[in-house]
């Protein structure tokens, strides 16, 4: 049997092998600016360090401003600008932000400070496909990254997607093509990102039809529909304006499935609908899966597709199991709380407020004996008949290690009582420390007070009434001087009191906690 491969499927091979082989260069790269990245900080060169990244890192000052170093800690770019960001989409090109008459003005450099795009736009952003939008005085437009005008300063608003630019202006949107071409002129209330090179037109007087990414029309208005939805290239959600139904249409104008449902919606090759508040399955055909008896119905959406393949948390009422449309024996029983997957299990909470785990198959791997704190891909701090453990799962099993700390802290935010997290806070003795999931006491029990931020292996810590940071490796990242906190979305706002000054810690994501 010969094989045969599109040059872009030989060309993103040839780059998969390329990144296995530079892999272990990357990783001592990574691993050698970790050490620098810590002197810097330790010796007070900079506030802050962030991560390496596209080649080189941001530094932050103390008197706020932003610069580029190298993987060596050599200063490329000199810490003379309110901001400055680093993408691995822009080569050599950097935005970066001033204050000129107490406002910020943003705009682009290169790694030797020559000025790409001028700092002169009150918001620049990097849509794709090497397109700037760029916007001044409440007006935007585009340019390219040799600062050449692909749409002038004149429209409201403007996105981007697969290289078509949506353009709003006077409350209608039309579409251009990557080099400025416009595409359409409907003057169009709203016009969807396209799926499948298919989008839906919504005109002012509330018709809908049907484009492709040429602009052309490919399915007309119909009399009373209205578009909902782009399955894909044939096939299209429509909803009846009269009886308030929906239904699914292909691209001939045919009913594949007549306009009967409150909703619709496509889920692996089968839809979930919905009558009268009740949710099931039906396959492409209008043929019943599973009745509609359920509350809600989502998706197992995970990274492993074909383990989860067809696998769905549903609801009856305020119970919740797991279930495959194609199966007549429910995955998990619909009788439990709570459930959310991990790895490549179920994490159940039941009604008496006990954790357990199945496999993707339904096979019970940890039995409802505990209480789940914090969990990990492989690693669960839990807690049974007051004695604390961490579990570690290996395959269609799992082992106790037991913790001798008094008690285990839980989360403030949680669902089904756990959380993830690589870290567990603990107290012991009135005092409160942090242990790792491979079973290590990284901050010792000295504090009256920690918490995570988010997942990141960040913590607040209190002792003596004052308030820091402190790593997951034990290293004081801002000093514990603060009388209070609190955590805004991005940032953590610190203050002292009868001090109007405040400091600002910005989250580092990046090392927020993932499966």
């Amino acid at each position: 049997m010969r094989f045969h491969f599109k040059l872009s499927e030989i060309m993103r091979i040839i780059r998969f092998f390329i990144l296995l082989l530079l892999m272990p260069c990357l990783l001592k790269g990574q691993a050698k600016f970790e050490s620098i990245r810590k002197q810097l900080t330790k010796n007070k060169t900079y506030e802050y360090v962030y991560n390496f990244e596209n080649n080189y890192a941001r530094v932050r000052t103390f008197n706020g401003k932003m610069g580029l170093i190298d993987s060596t800690g050599n200063l490329i770019i000199k810490p003379s600008y309110q901001s400055i960001n680093n993408r691995k989409e822009l080569k050599n090109l950097f935005e970066v932000a001033i204050v000129s008459n107490k406002k910020f003005k943003r705009g682009y450099i290169d790694l030797k400070e020559n000025i790409k795009i001028p700092i002169e736009y009150d918001d620049v952003f990097y849509l794709g496909d090497g397109l700037i939008r760029v916007s001044k005085n409440n007006k935007t437009g585009v340019l390219d990254t040799l600062n050449k005008i692909i749409l002038p300063l004149n429209f409201d608003f403007i996105m981007e997607s697969d290289g078509i630019l949506f353009v709003q202006t006077n409350n209608t949107i039309d579409i251009f093509d990557a080099r400025g071409k416009q595409l359409t002129n409907f003057q169009a209330e709203d016009i969807t990102y396209f799926k499948d090179k298919r989008s839906i037109v919504t005109l002012q007087n509330k018709a809908t039809f049907i484009i492709d990414d040429n602009g052309n029309v490919i399915l007309n208005s119909l009399k009373n529909h209205k578009f909902e939805n782009i399955i894909d290239t044939e096939s299209y959600i429509i909803f009846n304006t009269i009886t308030k139904k929906k239904g699914v249409i292909n691209s001939l104008g045919q009913y594949e499935i007549e306009c009967k449902y409150d909703e619709i919606s496509p889920s692996n090759l089968i839809y979930v609908v919905r009558n009268n508040e009740k949710s099931g399955f039906i396959n492409k055909k209008d043929s019943v899966l599973k009745p509609l008896v359920y509350n809600h119905i989502f998706s197992v959406f995970y990274k492993d597709t074909i383990q989860f393949q067809n696998q769905y948390f549903v609801h009856k009422g305020d119970l919740q199991g797991v279930i495959n449309p194609f199966l007549e024996k429910e995955i998990i029983p619909i009788s439990y709380k709570y459930i959310d997957h991990l790895s490549n299990y179920y994490i159940t909470a039941n009604l008496d407020n006990k954790n357990g785990m199945f496999s993707s198959n339904g096979t019970i791997i940890i039995p409802e004996d505990y209480n789940f704190y914090n969990v990990s891909s492989n690693k669960i701090f839990a807690e049974k008949k007051s004695k604390k453990y961490l579990l570690t799962i290996e395959d269609s099993s799992y082992r106790e290690t037991e913790i001798f700390v008094d008690e285990f802290v839980k989360e403030k935010f949680n669902f089904g009582g756990f959380s993830k997290s690589n870290y567990q806070i603990f107290k012991k003795e009135n005092k409160i420390g942090v242990i790792s999931n491979k079973n290590k006491i990284v901050i010792p029990s000295e504090f009256d007070f920690i918490t995570e931020i988010y997942s990141t292996g960040e913590f607040i810590v209190q002792k003596n009434k004052k308030y820091g940071i402190v790593s997951g490796g034990n290293q004081v990242i801002l000093e514990l001087k603060y009388d209070n906190f609190k955590i805004i979305k991005e940032v953590v706002k610190f203050g002292i009191k009868n001090q109007k000054a405040t400091k600002f810690y910005s989250v580092d994501f990046s090392k927020e906690f993932t499966e």
